[in-house]
């Protein structure tokens, strides 16, 4: 670990984070790790370096302006508690052992700073130490048992974060220059560039990795230029997707082999030639117990994450982890020698999706006991993030459930108890279904394989949009008085720009875009309030507004 100053006496010191190849049982901390005053009788030695050393001055009660005291309390957590036995915290922080002078333990007297008071001190006061490290470096040097994640950031801050940086404040006459104000600098320590001088490994991964493709037929990304683009478009590259069908149509050993394998198992037995875009059969590893002229090398092959949003993709890569030896598309579409028309029936055919049994159970129950509206919530929410297989079938069984309300207020002016179900009402509860689904995944029902509902003119005004125009004009008159003293020269110039097309009636495209910290906060509230003049110009102009 790189070395972090001190504040106290301006010199460097290391956080060092040890992995051990052979884990410490919780029996053995006492062993290597100690809290605890050494017994004079036995080892002056230690007793003087830990005295001297390792504890923590006394404070709280003791002295309430230690530097370590923050709202009445220590932050390093002194006096800690006694205990006759280290314990393992969940938390990966061990309660070490610390016996009380009754137990065992032992104490000493130490004199208050800027005092002649003397106080008594314990286990409860010591900083836990080695004692082999103590004796041999004769200085303070805290040593902790890390069982954890969580214990390791503690103990070592960034070890995770990569590398250190300075941040360092820069005092300019301009202070809206946030730029020039705080700027991050890479601060290199003497131990990293020791380290990178004499060209130790920074890193190591081990197995090798290889990223698998996912893609539709023909959906791979096909880059060109303007004199291959004909070529491109006619033989587009090949993935390690594509590669990986060609392998398996090989009549050759190696293709018969490929044949056996699943898509993520192939990196372990064949190279991937980027030049050529081809598979190729290593030529060192173990060897096949079997089959001469294959190797095996430590290596795994991860495909790219899909979202299940994207649905055949999805189901595409669910195949591709369960289908060995696939020749093309169609063949992973092929099941019993039946040719399914989506990836999904062919997992469907496989038994690789759970079914929609429990999402069944789950709307029968809410149709006995909730109301039309809390049942639409629920099945948007199933839709949105359990993505059901067969949801329009969900939707034609459940959907009186869910229209209850609207059929009951159509009937209550009509005083007419003849009046049934229509595809009118069928299309209302789909446009409060969908609109719900906006609400959570911003996406339309089409999206979840459910019917898109007929949406009026009327409808076409977005609720975003009437949310938009309910604003008071005090506050906006308030924003821009607190606002507009912030913006620097080109901010002003900005604002102008956009509020002179606002006014005049001009329109116009505008792409604001900068980096953090530019001060881009000042504009944004300012760029808010010519927002609602838009608003109102539309709303006078148009009939309706699609926003």
């Amino acid at each position: 670990m790189p070395p972090k100053k001190s504040k106290l006496c301006n010199r460097s010191n290391a956080h060092i984070l040890i992995w051990l190849e052979v884990k410490i049982r919780p029996e053995e901390i006492d062993q290597i790790i100690s809290a605890e005053i050494p017994d004079p009788l036995i080892d002056q030695e230690l007793f003087d370096i830990v005295t001297s050393h390792m504890i923590h001055r006394p404070c709280g009660i003791f002295n309430m302006t230690s530097p370590c005291m923050e709202n009445g309390k220590c932050k390093k957590r002194f006096p800690k508690q006694y205990t006759n036995d280290t314990v393992t915290d969940i938390d990966g922080y061990p309660l070490y052992r610390r016996r009380n002078f009754e137990n065992g333990g032992h104490t000493f007297t130490m004199r208050m700073s800027n005092s002649t008071n003397q106080v008594e001190i314990d286990n409860q006061w010591v900083i836990p130490y080695s004692p082999l490290l103590s004796k041999t470096y004769k200085a303070h040097i805290n040593v902790e048992f890390c069982s954890s994640v969580k214990s390791i950031k503690y103990i070592c801050k960034y070890v995770n974060k990569g590398s250190d940086l300075a941040v360092f404040e820069v005092r300019n006459i301009n202070k809206n220059d946030e730029i020039t104000q705080y700027q991050m600098r890479r601060y290199i320590s003497s131990n990293e560039a020791i380290w990178r001088i004499l060209s130790f490994s920074i890193h190591e991964r081990e197995p090798f990795v290889q990223h698998l493709a996912v893609h539709l037929e023909n959906g791979q990304r096909v880059y060109f230029t303007e004199e291959n683009f004909l070529q491109r478009a006619l033989e587009p590259p090949k993935t390690t997707l594509t590669a990986f069908f060609t392998l398996c149509q090989k009549p050759d050993v190696f293709g018969q082999f490929a044949k056996t394998l699943l898509y993520t198992d192939v990196p372990r037995y064949f190279t991937w030639n980027n030049s050529g875009k081809k598979r190729e059969p290593r030529k060192q590893g173990e060897p096949h117990p079997s089959i001469t002229a294959i190797f095996k090398a430590k290596a795994l092959g991860r495909l790219y994450t899909v979202h299940s949003k994207q649905c055949k993709c999805f189901f595409l890569s669910l195949l591709l982890v369960n289908v060995p030896g696939p020749t093309s598309f169609k063949f992973l579409r092929t099941i019993n020698g039946q040719v399914f028309n989506t990836y999904q029936d062919a997992c469907k055919e496989l038994q690789l999706l759970e079914g929609d049994n429990h999402w069944d159970l789950t709307l029968a129950d809410a149709a006995l006991t909730s109301i039309p509206h809390v049942i639409r919530q629920l099945f948007a929410i199933i839709l949105t993030t359990c993505y059901p297989t067969q949801s329009s079938s969900l939707w034609e069984k459940y959907k009186n459930y869910m229209t209850e309300d609207i059929l009951h207020r159509v009937k209550q002016p009509n005083q007419s108890s003849n009046i049934d179900y229509i595809p009118e009402m069928y299309n209302e509860a789909l446009v409060l279904i969908e609109d719900l689904c906006i609400l959570i995944s911003n996406l339309p029902l089409n999206h979840y394989g459910m019917p898109s509902p007929d949406r009026p003119a009327t409808d076409l005004v977005n609720s975003d949009l009437q949310r938009e125009k309910q604003y008071n004009d005090v506050d906006l008159a308030t924003i821009i008085a607190n606002n507009e003293p912030l913006l620097t020269d080109e901010q002003k110039n900005i604002y102008n720009r956009i509020m002179l097309a606002v006014n005049d009636e001009q329109g116009g495209f505008f792409f604001l875009d900068a980096p953090g910290g530019t001060g881009l906060e000042n504009l944004q509230p300012l760029l808010y309030v010519c927002l609602q003049k838009i608003l109102d110009f539309f709303e006078s102009e148009c009939e309706f507004v699609v926003y």
